[in-house]
């Protein structure tokens, strides 16, 4: 038969975090601290009502001192008989071992030293009362102890440097990227619930805000117009991280963001006319060739220049892109005949490989080509004349 009481003699405990309280526990009521458990001929039978004996809860980070008592155990039979007391379970005589310890003699149960919630954040024991002369009079019981939170964590980003990107000139509310920011205190308390922040924006122009984050979630979008990566091809945001909902402990982070090219330039040509002359029948002959510029990201596909012919209605030319990509060639395509057309006059116009991001003007330019009469009666006579052969 069990007659074991359970008086649950806890101190008040007031745990202070930089000077300020943060938990309290009350000593409890006698009628709710004690547990008596008696004999009857229809067995065990409690004598107020069913009890669960509820946690004991201990703060982490306690200062101490220790030894600090949490509870006092005390067996029905203690007037009876001298009962000796021992404790066995998680922290008492396994891992880690000695973190509560219980008094043989009065059933006083201490805890040595100071909890940590993020290594553990419960303990299951079991308490034993043996009389002195060996008889195990009691079934052991079974007590939990739980480690409450306090706020002793920082909440750390993921990562530093975040890596971002966005268009540039898009448009006022584009989510584009995400931070992250973990705290390893309870995630069911205060202590855990993490609010973001933008503390500064680098360079500031041509907005001091221009983007802005979801505190909740760390989405960031832009707030404003203006993103030109001609102008500003990179912002760094210094950001922060705070628990107790922004209240509490602040970790700081980094986010690069890179404005990328969206081929708001259209390539122009260095001259817009031109006069150029070439000798009729030949075939892959280099007419002119037409340099441009271009201010969008040198080596993308909105920096390329490709470049078309738009009136060569009989196909006599061709145009092509030169090595460095900034630059048209254009070639005979067919060989011309002076007798047939003495001139062209073409007008070619310059693009990029990938469409313009908005509207924006082409550039062209003219390319007059006077075509050089040959000899043809020379040509065929010498062409025609007999071979000597060589001795």
């Amino acid at each position: 038969m069990i007659h074991l009481c359970l008086l649950l003699a806890l101190l008040q405990v007031l745990v202070t975090t930089n000077g300020s309280p943060v938990h309290e526990h009350k000593r409890p009521d006698a009628d709710e601290a004690t547990l008596s458990l008696a004999e009857s001929s229809e067995g065990l039978r409690r004598r107020k009502r069913e009890w669960v004996i509820p946690p004991i809860r201990i703060p982490e980070n306690d200062r101490g001192p220790f030894p600090k008592q949490i509870a006092k155990i005390m067996s029905s039979f203690d007037k009876e008989a001298k009962m000796v007391y021992s404790l066995s379970g998680e922290g008492a005589d396994q891992d880690p071992k000695g973190l509560f310890t219980i008094n043989n003699n009065t059933g006083r149960l201490d805890v040595t030293r100071a909890l940590d919630r993020e290594a553990k954040d419960k303990y299951v024991l079991q308490v034993h009362s043996i009389a002195a002369d060996g008889e195990d009079r009691e079934e052991p019981m079974e007590i939990i102890v739980e480690v409450i939170d306090m706020n002793d964590n920082t909440p750390v980003f993921a990562q530093s440097p975040f890596l971002g990107s966005v268009p540039e000139a898009s448009a006022i509310g584009l989510e584009f990227m995400t931070v992250t920011a973990t705290d390893e205190d309870d995630p069911n308390t205060d202590n855990a619930d993490v609010r973001y922040s933008i503390l500064s924006q680098s360079p500031q122009e041509p907005d001091p805000a221009m983007f802005t984050i979801n505190p909740v979630t760390g989405v960031i979008r832009v707030n404003s117009t203006g993103l030109d990566r001609e102008k500003y091809p990179e912002y760094t945001l210094e950001l922060a991280a705070g628990d107790m909902q922004g209240d509490g402990r602040v970790g700081n982070g980094t986010a690069v963001i890179t404005v990328t090219d969206r081929n708001d330039h259209a390539p122009q040509f260095e001259q817009t006319s031109y006069t150029v002359s070439v000798p009729e029948h030949k075939v892959g002959a280099v007419v002119v060739k037409l340099p441009v510029t271009d201010q969008d990201d040198p080596q993308s596909p909105a920096w390329t220049a490709k470049f078309r012919i738009v009136n060569d209605t009989g196909g006599f030319f061709k145009a092509s892109t030169g090595p460095n990509k900034q630059e048209g060639i254009i070639t005979t395509a067919k060989p011309l005949d002076f007798e047939q057309t003495s001139q062209y006059t073409l007008l070619v116009v310059v693009e990029n490989d990938v469409v313009f991001g908005k509207p924006l003007p082409t550039s062209t330019a003219t390319v007059t080509v006077d075509v050089l009469d040959v000899d043809e009666a020379a040509v065929t006579e010498e062409c025609s004349a007999p071979l000597i052969p060589s001795r």
